[in-house]
């Protein structure tokens, strides 16, 4: 179900469309094609189904999944060393979000507390502005569930 409209504004959203659909979740596009904040080329944030990029890389996750499978299959032999391991998980996946929360939000702040308004840039600075606080959105309703 998708929400209405705020009262007093349509149902068009200024900040879900920047012409080709895709935005990388922790940065904004430039005009030339770069992605202030991300490390990514343009289109590397979402996927082709508008799937936003994971907070944690395939390899952590692989890797954080396989210790929980591992103290989930020690259970029955070892309960208690078995939830002592999968608090040890959780506390290392907390951690490594924590991080890559902090790295996101600081790529995202840099990409707008620089210059402020510089004449002719404005409107590009705006379109910038417009794809951040999208990607500041966004991260925060993944957060929050919603």
């Amino acid at each position: 179900m998708t929400p209405a409209a705020p009262r007093g504004r349509s149902g068009a959203d200024p900040l879900t469309h920047d012409g080709d659909g895709a935005l990388p979740a922790n940065g904004a596009r430039h005009a030339d094609g770069r992605v202030s904040g991300s490390g990514h080329s343009p289109g590397q944030g979402h996927g082709g189904s508008g799937t936003p990029e994971p907070l944690l890389g395939d390899a952590d996750r692989t890797r954080l999944a396989e210790r929980l499978h591992h103290a989930l299959a020690g259970f029955v032999d070892s309960p208690r060393d078995s939830v002592a391991e999968a608090a040890e998980v959780l506390d290392e996946v907390e951690k490594e979000l924590i991080a890559s929360l902090q790295d996101r939000r600081t790529a995202l702040r840099a990409g707008w507390q620089g210059d402020g308004d510089s004449g002719g840039r404005r409107a590009s600075d705006t379109e910038q502005l417009r794809l951040t606080l999208r990607t500041y959105r966004e991260v925060t309703e993944r957060l929050l569930g919603t």
